[in-house]
């Protein structure tokens, strides 16, 4: 997912949601995202929710503010047991200055997902996109 931040304005936010997980025990989520802001920007955020079947957000899982270089970072939260999805939202700061990037996201079964340093040994990818542009997440402007 690409938020361009020329394609809006401040305060403006982009939503992937996840398929339903159906997650029989401690999982872990990894991700990497790109931020490259403008110094001074405070608004540009990348946030992950859980996002319930009653279609709200449930809890705060992950979140960045601000600039964070010209480099990729990993993203890695652990996932309690349930039935959810995953909703991860950008919101565009200073506008034409703030692109956010998420990418290959993927979940897996950790029961001790304390240790985020492990490598997922039989992981699901829950987003991603094939050349047809038949992506597995749905994409939700607001």
């Amino acid at each position: 997912m690409l938020l361009d931040s020329s394609k809006g304005q401040t305060g403006d936010q982009v939503t992937l949601l996840s398929p339903t997980l159906p997650l029989s025990t401690v999982s872990s989520l990894r991700f990497y995202y790109h931020m490259l802001l403008n110094a001074t920007d405070t608004v540009g955020s990348l946030t992950v929710y859980r996002y319930s079947q009653l279609h709200t957000y449930e809890q705060v899982l992950f979140q960045v503010r601000g600039n964070r270089g010209e480099r990729w970072r990993p993203g890695k939260i652990c996932l309690s047991a349930g039935v959810y999805q995953l909703a991860f939202v950008g919101t565009i700061g200073l506008a034409s200055l703030s692109d956010i990037a998420i990418d290959d996201i993927v979940v897996w079964k950790n029961e001790n997902c304390n240790e985020l340093d492990s490598s997922p040994s039989e992981g699901i990818a829950i987003c991603y996109s094939h050349a047809d542009n038949d992506d597995t997440c749905k994409y939700v402007s607001k």
